[in-house]
């Protein structure tokens, strides 16, 4: 692992590392969830390389860098700024540490991305909250994000890191596609082989807020099992949907999860994909079980939009946005399952994004009030603490008093767009 740091750091210049003041980072986080607040979008994820340390992985696409030559060497270059803010989990959460270290990546028509890693102290025996802040720094631009990183087991979700068989890349998004073969590794031990037990996905979707959650998440009932050889992987056995869970144990726990949803996913791009999240607005109707092509269900698709807006023009807005939301509500919110099937991404697509959002390694509070009158509508979610993923929050159904649910739905069924602010 330290040879494998020391070069990907190479692809990029470390100009700088120092400490930062904690004050820099806002209290208010509404810019979280909104992908238009920020030109870069990188793939982020930490784990564990060694007994003291972690490490903080980031892919950069190139294609949303701006490259210029205000630099002393006067090349195309462009450069990124990464912050952290190390907190341990315990009763109270505890601030540990801070660094900031800024890159510079010098143009490359060829290079479609680039992938940083930035070594963060630990300890085996603890857990940690870690917010990260990317900032482009030719664009004076930042993107915020919150990794978990859990050491308190002898075998944890991130001691393991998985790759590309062919590349090595490491592959920083978990879940399986067709196109790639993987294979997993432990920074400690080495394993040719893991146990794996796949759970189908039950494509269940959260109530309306103002019912009682009666979902139950059974951890232990596994579909089936079998035993993983990397050196023979074969993609095929990894088809359906769901979770497999790879681990050097006879039972589901102590490893890895990986996921695989849909075909193009996080992408809701296939008929099946697109009528699955109008159960929210209560579409209900069946489709024909032999509709094999998909025709039927996108007909029913588009005829259900088309009644709604009475109009094509009104009808492609309505679809462009409720299907963005469906889109990001699967980049930020997907745990053991798809994004648009929690809590949050059920909130997220309906309401749209709050006015105000306060995170913590515990919970995350959404505060939908644009002119700051009033208490508004607020949900709050709680961290879900389970084997399969460290980004499941469930919403806090007893805290609610008022929600604006079936108000939003009927605005939605009338043909309108749901933004908060328009209605109350």
């Amino acid at each position: 692992m330290v040879n494998r740091i020391f070069v990907i750091v190479c692809f990029a210049l470390i100009i700088v590392s120092c400490k930062v003041n904690r004050e820099l980072v806002p209290p208010n986080l509404e810019r979280l969830y909104d992908p238009s607040a920020s030109a870069i979008h990188p793939e982020i994820n930490t784990f564990n390389i060694s007994d003291t340390s972690s490490v903080i992985v980031e892919k950069i696409f190139t294609k949303e860098l701006l490259f210029n030559q205000a630099n002393d060497e006067n090349k195309m270059q462009a450069r990124v700024k990464v912050i952290w803010f190390l907190y341990e989990v315990g009763e109270k959460q505890h601030f540990i540490d801070s660094l900031s270290t800024t890159f510079s990546f010098n143009r490359s028509e060829n290079k479609k991305s680039y992938i940083i890693e930035i070594p963060v102290k630990t300890q085996k025996g603890k857990e940690y909250f870690i917010e990260i802040v990317t900032i482009d720094q030719n664009r004076k631009n930042s993107q915020y994000a919150f990794e978990r990183i859990d050491r308190r087991n002898e075998f944890n979700t991130k001691d393991f890191m998985v790759f590309d068989r062919y590349t090595d890349e490491v592959i920083i998004e978990p879940y399986i596609n067709n196109n790639t073969l993987f294979i997993i590794r432990h920074y400690k031990k080495t394993f040719d082989s893991l146990n794996v037990f796949f759970f189908r996905n039950q494509n269940t979707i959260p109530p309306p807020p103002g019912l009682d959650d009666s979902i139950k998440y059974d951890f232990e009932k596994y579909d089936s099992s079998w035993v993983c050889y990397f050196d023979s992987l074969c993609i095929e056995d990894f088809t359906k949907e769901g979770i497999y869970y790879f681990t050097a144990e006879n039972k589901p726990r102590n490893g890895i999860p990986l996921y695989r949803f849909s075909s193009n996913f996080p992408v809701v791009r296939t008929p099946n994909d697109l009528i699955k999240p109008l159960s929210y607005l209560g579409y209900n109707d069946s489709i024909p079980i032999n509709d094999s092509t998909g025709k039927l269900t996108k007909l029913a698709v588009d005829n259900f939009w088309l009644g709604k807006a009475k109009n094509m023009d009104k009808s492609r807005e309505l679809i462009k946005t409720f299907y963005n939301r469906v889109l990001f509500a699967n980049i930020y919110f997907s745990s053991f399952k798809p994004g648009w099937q929690t809590d949050r991404g059920m909130v997220y697509i309906i309401y749209g994004l709050p006015d105000y959002l306060h995170k913590s390694d515990k919970d995350e509070k959404w505060i939908y009030n644009p002119s700051g009158i009033g208490t508004g509508i607020s949900f709050t979610f709680t961290y879900y603490p389970n084997p399969f993923s460290l980004n499941h929050y469930i919403l806090d159904r007893e805290k609610l008093k008022i929600t604006g649910w079936d108000e939003a739905i009927e605005v939605w069924n009338k043909g309108e767009v749901f933004y908060y602010q328009n209605q109350f």
